[in-house]
């Protein structure tokens, strides 16, 4: 889990900066963040099965679930990176521009710091995010492969279905306890140490975590140590790469096409013409399989299922996250328990709802919705307080002063300082729908079957998986990814643009 969220960041930072920096790699990343956003973490096990434990049947098996646990955590935190560049106020860009910083000072100075609010602020749902689906992760099953790793996924998973009910307890209170502590102890104090990097005109009050207190006897020796003269050698190289770099950006249209030769040559040389025939024809039997119709009515009925859950979501988070925000000792009561919540992994709750659903006579379509706002809602809560959180002091002082009503400042502050954050929320909200509907639509779990009456293109995606249908599997993903692709360039996309253009 810690693994992957620092390859998560890392990846965030590079790939976020350069999606809002470069108009021409933004065509490009942000299309593919929205299909690699949208693939279920059961569209990525053939690729974790083949590619990672085909090198060694241990340390493949774990790079393999760190992988997968990355594709859970990754996506909202380079939205967000790309939403904080976004939105950097004018002024701030035309001081650089005059200052001639280069892409390096541009990133050490303005673009990284600028990222920390929002990085921060999307730590604990990716946490959460990954915690819910580390069963998956950990309990990689494609037909009758199946690699089970030790963790506290599979040992739950392992207890419940021996029904040693106790124990399965004890392992989910440990679970709240880690996930309170890793709160307490590290998301809120980052957080709190990402107020500094509001863009304000006034100088505030700078706040401080407890780790700080503790690393700042070690800092003294530090700056005390002078510099040698043997790591001049390496300034030297970093001065070269930094000068390649630069002049690599001048001639983008021959190392674009330098970049892509080479990277069908590489494709070439791994893949023959064998695995190419053989590949196509398993793409092509699964498609015509599928065919057109069936297709859509499944992604019909999972669209419904995920917008309901949207909507549901937009009804509670907008006014939490405000009074989370005007409360601070409310927030930090509220904060870690919403964090303990969101970590729970739907599947160990699977059994608690299908009784609950079959004692009320209710339709499996609502446990379904239960278990999607499980895995979702929380992307846009602590989005929609993370955009709060950088709303500069004069701002509000302005409105204590104009003595704003509570509903004039939900109009005139609030909605527009939260309107990027909601609308990337939204994106990842739904991206993370998608995913959940893997598991809420049809879930199995040693003896238990869970499976909604009506199609859905999660069900069909878990049947595959359970199948080992690798045709399928593709033919489907493909399929859902193809639609939201769709979905969010027609829609999304020009919501965010008119958004970011009336607040910048």
């Amino acid at each position: 889990m810690s693994i992957a969220l620092i390859i998560s960041t890392i990846f965030s930072i590079i790939v976020g900066i350069a999606a809002a920096v470069n108009k021409t790699l933004e065509k490009i990343i942000i299309p593919i963040l929205d299909i690699l956003q949208s693939i279920p973490i059961l569209g990525f096990f053939p690729v974790a099965l083949y590619a990672f434990i085909a090198l060694h049947p241990i340390i493949g098996a774990e790079i393999a679930t760190i992988f997968l646990i990355f594709t859970s955590q990754a996506w909202n935190i380079t939205f967000g990176v790309y939403e904080s560049i976004k939105i950097i106020p004018m002024e701030n860009l035309e001081v650089v521009n005059l200052l001639r910083f280069d892409i390096f000072k541009r990133m050490r100075y303005l673009y990284i710091p600028a990222s920390f609010p929002k990085i921060f602020a999307n730590l604990p749902s990716s946490w959460a995010n990954g915690l819910y689906f580390l069963v998956a992760c950990e309990i990689i099953t494609i037909g009758e492969a199946e690699y089970k790793l030790f963790g506290i996924g599979s040992l739950t998973v392992e207890l419940i279905t021996s029904r040693m009910i106790y124990e399965a307890i004890i392992a989910l209170l440990t679970v709240a306890v880690l996930v309170i502590l890793m709160n307490l102890l590290v998301f809120i104090p980052l957080i709190r140490i990402s107020a500094r990097y509001r863009f304000e005109t006034y100088a505030t009050e700078i706040p401080h975590a407890w780790f700080e207190k503790i690393l700042r006897p070690f800092s003294v020796p530090v700056k005390i140590i002078p510099r040698r003269p043997r790591f001049s050698e390496h300034w030297e190289i970093s001065t070269r790469i930094r000068t390649l770099i630069i002049s690599m950006g001048r001639y983008k249209r021959p190392v674009t096409i330098l970049a892509v030769v080479m990277a069908i040559v590489i494709l070439a040389c791994t893949f023959n013409i064998d695995n190419l025939v053989y590949v196509s024809l398993m793409l092509f039997n699964g498609f015509q399989r599928l065919g057109v119709i069936e297709p859509l009515t499944m992604l019909g009925y999972s669209l419904l299922r995920v917008f309901t859950a949207l909507l549901i979501t937009l009804g509670w988070t907008i006014p939490l996250s405000i009074i989370l925000y005007e409360k601070n000792t409310l927030e930090k009561i509220l904060l870690p328990a919403f964090q303990v919540l969101a970590s729970f992994p739907a599947t160990l709750l699977i059994p608690f709802i299908m009784n609950f659903i079959m004692e009320t006579k209710l339709m499996k379509e609502f446990g379904a919705l239960i278990i999607i706002l499980l895995g979702t809602q929380w992307y846009l809560l602590f989005s929609l307080r993370g955009a709060l959180s950088i709303i500069p002091r004069e701002e509000e002082e302005l409105s204590r002063l104009l003595r704003m009503s509570r509903m004039e400042k939900l109009w005139y502050l609030y909605l527009p300082r939260m309107s990027p954050s909601m609308v990337t929320g939204c994106i990842v909200t739904v991206g993370g729908a998608w995913n959940t509907l893997v598991i809420a639509e049809r879930t199995v779990l040693d003896h238990i079957v869970w499976e909604v009456e009506n199609p859905g293109i999660g069900k069909m995606l878990n049947l595959a998986t359970y199948l080992g249908d690798i045709e399928l599997l593709i033919a489907s993903t493909i399929w859902m990814a193809l639609f939201i692709v769709l979905l969010n360039r027609f829609f999304w996309r020009r919501i965010y643009e008119i958004v970011v253009r009336r607040l910048v």
